[in-house]
């Protein structure tokens, strides 16, 4: 099995459903599992880009997505992650994981973030 993890990728998003968590905008962190459904012990022995996962393109696509004005959830924020990253990569991904984690939070107590996590399985 060959599993990619991209992980605490940090944006500053303008996203929430507060009108002043989407001007001040909030830090999210993602991290992004990588199943691939097939491994070739001898094809990664030839240590070519070609045979994994180029995850430069997604990291592009997750800072793209997270720049969207229009996003409140985190929930949706993931899901959208989860459904560009499946679509794009359909044919050598099993799996996607995606976390979201909102670190500021609009709540009147002690939290150190809220977290969501969605896959295609």
């Amino acid at each position: 099995m060959l599993k990619i993890k991209l992980n605490e990728m940090q944006f500053h998003a303008h996203i929430g459903v507060y009108e002043e968590e989407r001007k001040t905008g909030q830090d999210v962190v993602i991290n992004i599992t990588l199943i691939a459904k097939q491994y070739d012990p001898q094809k990664m022995l030839e240590d070519k880009l070609e045979n994994t996962i180029n995850y430069g393109p997604i990291y592009r696509s997750v800072k793209e997505i997270v720049s969207r004005p229009d996003i409140k959830l985190i929930e949706t924020l993931a899901t959208l992650i989860l459904t560009d990253i499946t679509e794009s990569y359909r044919n050598q991904l099993d799996n996607v994981i995606v976390s979201v984690k909102k670190k500021n939070l609009p709540i009147d107590g002690i939290i150190d973030s809220a977290e969501v996590e969605v896959s295609n399985k």
